[in-house]
């Protein structure tokens, strides 16, 4: 009997590790595709239209949103890998981590009681994933699909109104969960936006000095990344040092204050 249930774990293993394999091997090709496709359109319609920029101005234009965007990317890759283990090429591909990915694994692995970090959870996290992004994909399909038949509708005065609404109540609803308690997970915080105290004033500090001592707003839209990428060990060192005199409390599922 005992060497019955062993073949099975065995079994079970083997079937893991085979699945986790093909999930990092379909991950790779998937995120080489999807980052071909990318530079991919925009240069042979820069190519076919003769539109095409030169490096430099490339360079230059792009540099601000790198230096954002790349210490972003490497910190959501080593945050995020643990959580959705060989789900994160689908995760990141797709995006919406943060409002939709995140939670979903989370709930999944809450309602199955699935430990963090093992194979079973990696299983529970791709099909969480690889479902609500059908869902997704399903919802844009349908859009597209029906934007015709509703455009009588789409186009009245009442409904176009409406969407005009849409952008503020997003952005709205996003900075209202940026800022909250629940940072997903069921895990809590207290007074984390102390932190961004530091970064605030330093911000407004070199805006003032920029249009009011040097008088010259050219340097402030030429520098906004290198300002984002220097605000970044501020906001995380402030934040820690708060954190470690208890100015802010992070709640784990089912602790109190």
């Amino acid at each position: 009997m005992a060497d019955k249930k062993t073949q099975d774990v065995s079994h079970l293993d083997k079937a893991g590790k085979a699945h986790i394999d093909s999930m990092h091997r379909l991950g790779r090709i998937g995120s080489v595709s999807a980052i071909l496709i990318m530079l991919g359109i925009p240069t042979i319609a820069g190519i076919y239209f003769d539109a095409m920029p030169d490096f430099i101005t490339v360079i230059v234009t792009a540099a601000g949103l790198l230096f954002l965007f790349v210490p972003t990317a490497i910190s959501e890759v080593i945050a995020y890998t643990p959580v959705f283990g060989s789900s994160i090429y689908l995760t990141l591909i797709t995006g919406n981590v943060m409002n939709l990915k995140l939670p979903v694994a989370n709930n999944a692995l809450a309602l199955l009681d699935v430990e963090n970090g093992t194979e079973d959870a990696d299983i529970v996290t791709s099909i969480a994933v690889s479902v609500s992004t059908f869902s997704t994909l399903l919802i844009i399909f349908l859009g597209v699909l029906l934007m015709l038949p509703l455009r009588p509708i789409l186009t009245l005065p009442e409904v176009r109104t409406a969407a005009s609404y849409i952008v503020p109540a997003l952005f709205g609803s996003l900075t209202l969960n940026s800022i909250g308690n629940n940072i997903g997970g069921g895990i809590q915080t207290r007074g984390r936006m102390k932190g961004a105290i530091p970064s605030v004033l330093l911000v407004i500090i070199i805006y003032l000095i920029i249009h009011h001592v040097l008088k010259n707003p050219t340097l402030w839209a030429l520098y906004q990344g290198i300002i984002i990428l220097i605000l970044l060990p501020v906001t995380y060192f402030g934040t820690k040092l708060l954190y470690n005199k208890g100015h802010i409390k992070v709640l784990l599922p089912g602790e109190k204050l």
